[in-house]
């Protein structure tokens, strides 16, 4: 090599310690929508019960409405009624239609009834769905401002990466090809570690002791050793 062997283990955990952070700057990246699917959540379904109120309550007005015109008709069908007694010739008849008369206002005073109902049905809506507007409206507030500061931290996050991403291309020039290469396998199939030191006889990725050969070959750092069992890169003491 090039460059002596701590030389190039020093790069190499450098270079690690520089892919840890981008792996975690990507993971936030990608949970990015996810987050903010999460952070919206509260208003959708704060929009969805408001929206569901709204239309309720839009039923209730248009059935009132149609009540008020049937109250209407029933008002006007009174006098119309009464007006047409003294046109009557028989008992019979007068009878008959006072009870005519009779029902018409039964009918009214029901509608009248009905229609008070809604009235009172409406009112309460209304004032649920103003409440409803206020909370919809404080949870929008709530979104955009979070919306907004994970929009700033994934910002600074993607500047921070394009930093990162610079320094490593600098670190890895420095690198043996080969060597770079060797790392860049390893970091992947050994879940970011491909670079591990030895505490005492034991490497600190797999956790197995290893021969008193191997370690003593390790602190001699006259070459690259793997540890015997997980093929990670070993080093002693870069201090």
């Amino acid at each position: 090599m090039e460059n002596n062997v701590k030389a190039q283990i020093s790069l190499l955990v450098q270079i690690q310690k520089m892919d840890l952070d981008r792996t975690q700057q990507k993971d936030e990246q990608d949970d990015f929508p996810e987050k903010l699917k999460e952070a919206e959540q509260p208003l959708m379904e704060a929009r969805a019960v408001f929206t569901a109120l709204k239309a309720s309550l839009e039923q209730v007005d248009k059935v009132k409405k149609d009540k008020e015109l049937e109250l209407q008709i029933a008002e006007e069908k009174i006098p119309k009624l009464k007006s047409r007694l003294t046109d009557l010739k028989t008992n019979k008849e007068y009878h008959a239609h006072l009870q005519e008369i009779e029902a018409a206002e039964k009918d009214k005073d029901n509608i009248e009834e009905q229609l008070l109902i809604l009235m009172e049905e409406s009112d309460v809506m209304k004032k649920d769905l103003d409440l409803k507007a206020s909370v919809m409206e404080a949870e929008e507030k709530k979104f955009y401002s979070e919306k907004k500061k994970l929009e700033n931290g994934i910002h600074q996050i993607s500047e921070s990466a394009k930093r990162l991403e610079e320094e490593w291309q600098v670190l890895a020039g420095q690198i043996e090809k080969d060597l770079l290469e060797d790392y860049k396998r390893l970091y992947s199939s050994r879940k970011g570690l491909a670079v591990s030191p030895l505490k005492g006889n034991i490497c600190s990725g797999c956790h197995f002791s290893l021969p008193p050969q191997l370690v003593a070959e390790v602190k001699k750092e006259e070459k690259i050793i793997t540890c015997s069992y997980c093929h990670r890169m070993l080093y002693a003491n870069l201090s």
